[in-house]
This record gives structure tokens, C-alpha cells and sequence, in this order.
């Protein structure tokens, strides 16, 4: 998706990211990302009037803006039901960052 559709839903941390890029996992996904070159897991988002708002992944979409992506890949949420997402995560590969 082309980071022009694609949203934080946390307006404080749309408006002030410079906290989050201070946290460690922050900094650990953005290492794993600029080493790779790619995103592993898609953002989870919700699609609001043409605009994907991120529900997880907020990390990944900083650390990709701050590294010059200009797409990122997404997987669109039905809504944004605490259920919905859950499923969603289920099949979320979790990956020890450390040992890539």
C-alpha cells in the first residue's frame, strides 16, 4: 500500500513520534528492517473513507518512513472489533530479532 493511504490512528503519536523512536523496540525493529530491507509482517489496518489506519504495527510503520519506504504491506481488517483483530493476530509471525 502507498504510505500516502496509509495512517497512524494514534493521533498523539501521529503528532509527536519522536517518543516512540526512542523506545528499545523501536530501535530493534528499525536495525531489523534497515539490515533486511523489508518489512516482514504487514501492518494490521482498518479501512476508514479510504484511509488504512493502523491498529498494529506502528512500529514497523515509523521505522519504514524513517528508512524512505514508499509502500508497505498491509492486511486489511474487517473492522475494528477487539475480535477481529485477534483473529487477525493469530497468524501474526512473531520473530525473535536478536537471532536474524
Amino acid at each position: 500500500m502507498p504510505k500516502e493511504k496509509v495512517f497512524l490512528r494514534n493521533k498523539n503519536l501521529e503528532l509527536n513520534p519522536s517518543n516512540q523512536r526512542r523506545t528499545n523496540i523501536y530501535k530493534k525493529i528499525k536495525t531489523h528492517i534497515e539490515k533486511t530491507g523489508y518489512i516482514i509482517n504487514p501492518l494490521l489496518v482498518v479501512e476508514n473513507n479510504g484511509r488504512y489506519e493502523i491498529v498494529y504495527g506502528n512500529n514497523r510503520y515509523l521505522s519504514g518512513l524513517e528508512l524512505g519506504f514508499k509502500e508497505f504491506p498491509i492486511r486489511i481488517l474487517k473492522d475494528a472489533e477487539v475480535k477481529t483483530i485477534r483473529e487477525a493476530a493469530k497468524d501474526y509471525k512473531e520473530v525473535n530479532l536478536d537471532e536474524i
